[in-house]
């Protein structure tokens, strides 16, 4: 019976190692390929590093590399693409204030290029934000 306990306990260990050595390959092939593309992007191409960003910070992989891009982005070209990237960044580093924040700047800024538009994504963003504030 206790032959079959520490087997089990084995086996557990084992299959969460591997689970954790598949999820980090994926993360290391998604930092790679951002990296390319930020690499190979014109130094003006805001979109790039906004996008890049967002996958990093999708998958909470090189937090730190995520945050210089968007700021990147941003200080490239101001858009509501990058400043919702940016407030996504804050949320997932348990930031809520700090990215509540660039949501409503986001929501303004799409406001000023099309007063009409619908921003209720980016509003049912800040109202999760208000669970955890």
């Amino acid at each position: 019976m206790n032959k079959i306990k520490k087997l089990t306990t084995l086996t557990l260990i084992l299959f969460i190692s591997l689970a954790s050595m598949t999820a980090e390959a994926k993360n290391d092939k998604t930092v790679t390929k951002a990296r390319s593309s930020v690499e190979n992007a014109s130094p003006d191409d805001w979109k790039v590093y906004a996008k890049s960003a967002r996958i990093l910070i999708r998958k909470k992989a090189s937090m730190t590399e995520a945050k210089s891009w968007i700021e990147k982005s941003i200080e490239i070209k101001e858009t509501p693409l990058n400043l919702e990237i940016f407030g996504d960044y804050y949320v997932k580093n348990n930031l809520p204030k700090k990215a509540s924040a660039y949501y409503v700047k986001s929501m303004i800024k799409l406001r000023e290029n099309n007063p009409g538009c619908d921003v209720s994504r980016i509003q049912a963003k800040i109202i999760d934000l208000g669970k955890i504030i």
